[in-house]
């Protein structure tokens, strides 16, 4: 589905694939770590264009978590954060986080 709004947008072939390792990223490491390997629970992404900006929301309800603290010496430690919050890092002009009515909300500049 992520896939077929980007292309709505005109995304090459190669930044949709990009995007969907961004988005698949942040649900395992939701899944695995945030609800510790099970969850029903809802999961919302949407997609914005600015021009030739793109803007990923990836939000969801697991405990408070902000990958931008963890210090990037840390990043590819498997112990903390693993080697999934750097491939975001390095995959993104920009990533913010935000606690918002308890959810934890990633807006990321790609």
């Amino acid at each position: 589905m992520l896939a077929e709004h980007a292309n709505r947008f005109g995304i090459s072939a190669e930044d949709v694939l990009r995007l969907q390792l961004l988005a698949e990223e942040l649900f395992t490491n939701t899944i695995s770590h945030g609800y510790r390997g099970d969850s029903d629970a809802t999961i919302h992404l949407s997609l914005t264009r600015n021009g030739n900006a793109l803007h990923l929301c990836y939000e969801d309800k697991a405990p408070a978590f902000d990958p931008t603290k963890i210090p990037e010496k840390q990043e590819a430690a498997s112990d903390i954060g693993g080697l999934g919050i750097c491939l975001i890092r390095g995959m993104c002009k920009k990533v913010r986080y935000e606690r918002r009515n308890d959810s934890n909300v990633i807006d990321i500049d790609f």
